[in-house]
């Protein structure tokens, strides 16, 4: 009676999953294996194996679009994840934090639109940062046709996501209990000595995730970047959603599906990177 139950109940539960299922299926599966067919064959069907690879990685767009990526992040996601840290420490010490937590919070509510409305009125060519310049004997104008786009890029990316870190911190610094501090000062240990041995290795897995979602919203910057600076930015601004977008605008399947093949697998690597370092450290201080 209990087996026949059993069955019922994982009867019930599939099909409730069909839905899901076929969302996946549909949205996720089918052009996952798309995209690996179109990566090894031609426009005809055929296959090519890595000609198209090879295509792509020496395309120069491609190498400047690479280049400018992994500049971005290995940027903006270290000053991004350092900043919402210590702005984490500092509201540790306050009364209200909650609604500090809110109002850093409130970048992500914002449509993207009124996002791009506010920067330009900062950084157009008659914006306030220039006229600020202007009034100070400053000949330099910064422009979204600058080298000053990247910097631009990143304050951008750190407005929108600092907040959702800073939350990601204070849940962290919850869970440290305040019974290892007293003790740590009980035996001696200073400011640096209890953030080394306590903090640090108990706000671990929260740095992990942090950093691994910091890695993943610094490519969902693309909205952005596309309606401040348009197809084709400044070179210094140009991403590899960039280039995936022009090569799906010209019907490149070949390219795209190169592109993003070889961009799931870099995703892959640096969070499994990510991974084994983290649980080197938990290792050396455990």
């Amino acid at each position: 009676m209990r087996t026949l139950k059993n069955f019922k109940a994982q009867k019930l539960i599939l099909l409730l999953l069909i839905p899901s299922l076929a969302g996946m299926m549909v949205f996720y599966f089918i052009p996952a294996l798309s995209s690996l067919f179109n990566a090894f064959t031609n426009h005809h069907g055929d296959f090519v194996w890595f000609t198209n690879f090879i295509d792509v990685l020496t395309s120069g767009a491609f190498r400047l679009a690479t280049q400018n990526t992994l500049r971005f992040i290995l940027i903006s996601v270290p000053v991004n994840i350092v900043l919402a840290y210590v702005l984490a420490g500092f509201c540790q010490g306050l009364k209200h934090k909650k609604i500090f937590a809110v109002i850093f919070m409130i970048p992500l509510i914002i449509p993207s639109g009124a996002i791009v409305y506010f920067w330009h009125i900062l950084f157009a060519e008659n914006g306030i940062i220039n006229r600020i310049l202007f009034q100070h004997g400053f000949d330099t104008t910064i422009w979204f046709s600058s080298p000053a786009a990247f910097w631009i890029t990143m304050l951008v990316f750190i407005f929108k996501n600092i907040g959702f870190n800073l939350v990601l911190f204070l849940a962290g610094f919850q869970l440290i209990p305040t019974e290892y501090y007293e003790v740590a000062e009980i035996n001696g240990a200073g400011t640096f000595q209890k953030f080394r041995h306590v903090t640090f290795v108990y706000m671990l897995p929260t740095t992990l995730l942090v950093l691994i979602m910091s890695i993943i919203n610094s490519f969902k910057i693309f909205r952005e970047i596309y309606l401040l600076f348009g197809r084709y930015p400044h070179p210094s601004t140009y991403m590899l959603q960039h280039f995936m977008n022009n090569q799906f605008a010209a019907a490149n399947l070949q390219r795209l599906s190169v592109s993003a093949v070889m961009l799931s697998l870099a995703v892959f690597v640096l969070v499994l990177g990510v991974f084994k370092g983290t649980h080197k450290l938990t290792d050396i201080y455990d």
